[in-house]
């Protein structure tokens, strides 16, 4: 990465960002990616949007999917953030490795985080390399409660070392 790209990159990482876990489902099948692009977008109707890599697997089950959810991790969950951000749904059943619960809908959620929401996906717009789903809050709920894992850098483990 030349010098120039890679000051652009660092400045974009001061960005505060929560990390969440995306969780669809489409024709049978399971998805979940970890994503730190997630913010509020309406107030009423309660609206969220998430952005999702278009080379990500959940990115294809989404495309088939009617809704999505999104658990908001909490401190001590730096395992979920990794197994869900580094290892592929094509290769491996991220579902089977946690505690997680079936939304209605048959939507995976964690079972453990600070809060869940499910989502009906309202629109979808490209947005460079990834799509930005739009989701209607049909479902939301606190869970152990805060404080959440916020990224650091490239990482999320608690002391930027």
């Amino acid at each position: 990465m030349a010098r120039a790209d890679q000051a652009l990159a660092d400045v974009l990482r001061l960005l505060p960002a929560p990390v969440t876990i995306i969780g669809t489902a489409a024709a049978g099948r399971l998805a979940g990616l970890t994503a730190a692009w997630v913010m509020r977008a309406s107030h009423e109707p309660p609206l969220l949007v998430v952005a999702v890599g278009h080379e990500r697997h959940t990115h294809a089950v989404l495309a088939e999917a009617t809704d999505f959810s999104v658990t908001l991790l909490r401190e001590g969950q730096v395992a979920e953030a990794r197994l869900f951000g580094l290892a592929s749904g094509r290769e491996r059943d991220k579902w089977a490795e946690v505690e997680h619960d079936l939304l209605p809908g048959g939507v995976p959620a964690l079972r453990h985080g600070v809060a869940r929401y499910l989502c009906r996906i309202a629109d979808r717009f490209p947005a460079g390399d990834h799509t930005l789903y739009v989701g209607r809050v049909i479902q939301a709920e606190i869970l152990d409660g805060p404080p959440a894992l916020p990224l650091r850098g490239e990482d999320y483990r608690p002391d930027p070392a």
